[in-house]
């Protein structure tokens, strides 16, 4: 029996601890009606103060999303913070139509735009959304509110200057001057929205140029290089990721940076380089249960078991509810033969997420090193009902089948392996 389940799975570095296999037949598409205003006055520009009303806009129809996203995540078993129900309608919302209307008012000298949009959810992708990992949807979640802080700072900047000139205490010149500000950072992050709402989607080279985009604009902002090194993360340019990530470390330091460069350098075998960004990450955020992940998969890379799993216990220690910490150090106790110890991390596993296929095909790697066959066979035949695509527990499942002296049922599920490229 091989260890290649095990070990094979410590080149993973973000978190994984909610691996969900979607078996929707039928995707459930909800459709929703937004609407928003905004009063524009003659010194402003007429595509912006469209596009702050169409915001807001899809800001209502999200928040009508938002009561369908929280019962589906619940259904699925997950429980999602408010704030990540908001980023998740704002993520994976498409908007089908919009609708314009303009009033003017003649006693503010000011035009009321109306916007009615029509939009939909997808739970197809509402699925995609709970397979990313919890460290994916940790980054974009927390890049989103950050643009939602971001532009409720700015409708309160714009309405205290449209009340300075009302008051006569700055001059329509001072105010113009200010919104023209004003309007390069609303063009910034809406920039920035859209690469993550992109990102989130997967569609990452598009996602690339939203990024490009922002940083355009504001070429000294560290949140556009963070964008878009995160982008190239997740089409292996580890090479144009680390530039990025470099730069907007230069910026301003932060955990997440420093977390996804040490990814790109292990993916480039730079180890020491890796070590070095999961430190750096560390110091920036001491309780960073993701930093201590990723460090002691490095460590399990290196053949250093022992640190590893004492990286994998403080991650557990921070962050007790994460599935994929339990698994990565039972593969560390499975090295050193600690069955017991190992079985124990992937009921734990199991039992926060019973969805999660490869916890089952390594706890029947575990039963068969304990030579509990029956248990094993049990094990493997659940991976692949969650999981029918992995050619692996194919072929562990045909071992326990040969073991257990099928060699018919061994020989297909070695042919299925085989089939499915795995060769063991």
């Amino acid at each position: 029996m091989t260890k290649k389940k095990f070990l094979g799975a410590m080149a993973a570095l973000l978190i994984g601890g909610n691996i969900f296999a979607s078996n929707v037949a039928n995707a459930e598409v909800k459709t929703y009606t937004g609407e928003g205003e905004y009063l524009m006055n003659d010194f402003e520009t007429p595509d912006i103060a469209k596009q702050r009303a169409k915001n807001r806009a899809e800001q209502n129809a999200q928040e009508q999303a938002g009561v369908y996203l929280e019962s589906y995540s619940h259904m699925k078993n997950f429980n999602l913070l408010n704030d990540e129900i908001i980023t998740i309608s704002s993520g994976i919302m498409k908007i089908l139509d919009t609708q314009y209307r303009q009033e003017v008012l003649n006693d503010v000298n000011a035009i009321l735009i109306h916007v009615t949009i029509k939009a939909e959810i997808d739970s197809d992708n509402m699925d995609k959304w709970l397979n990313k990992s919890i460290e994916q949807r940790r980054q974009i979640n927390s890049q989103l509110e950050e643009l939602r802080q971001e532009n409720a700072k700015q409708e309160a900047t714009i309405e205290n200057l449209k009340a300075q000139l009302a008051e006569g205490t700055a001059t329509k010149e001072q105010v113009t001057q200010n919104l023209q500000e004003q309007d390069k950072v609303f063009n910034f992050n809406q920039k920035l929205e859209e690469g993550w709402r992109l990102y989130a989607a997967g569609n990452y080279q598009s996602a690339i140029q939203s990024f490009t985009d922002a940083i355009n604009i504001f070429p000294r902002n560290a949140y556009g290089y963070f964008g878009r090194g995160t982008c190239y993360n997740e089409i292996h340019d580890n090479q144009n990721a680390i530039a990025d990530y470099s730069k907007s470390l230069a910026i301003e330091p932060n955990a997440f940076a420093y977390n996804n460069r040490g990814k790109a350098n292990f993916e480039l075998q730079n180890y020491s380089a890796a070590l070095e960004d999961f430190n750096k990450a560390l110091q920036v955020e001491p309780n960073d249960a993701a930093a201590y992940y990723n460090r002691g998969t490095l460590y399990f890379a290196i053949q250093n078991f022992n640190l590893g799993i004492k990286d994998f216990d403080k991650a557990i220690s921070i962050n007790p509810n994460n599935a994929n910490f339990y698994v990565k150090r039972a593969a560390g106790y499975y090295v050193f033969g600690k069955m017991d110890l190992a079985l124990k991390d992937l009921n734990k596993a199991i039992k926060i997420d019973p969805n999660y296929y490869e916890a089952y095909s390594c706890r029947g790697e575990v039963y068969t090193a304990m030579k509990d066959y029956k248990a094993a066979l049990k094990d493997f035949n659940k991976s692949i009902q969650l999981n029918p695509n992995d050619g692996e527990t194919y072929s562990q499942r045909g071992n326990i089948y040969k073991l257990l002296g099928d060699e018919k049922k061994a020989q297909a599920d070695f042919n299925t392996a085989k089939k499915m490229g795995f060769v063991g």
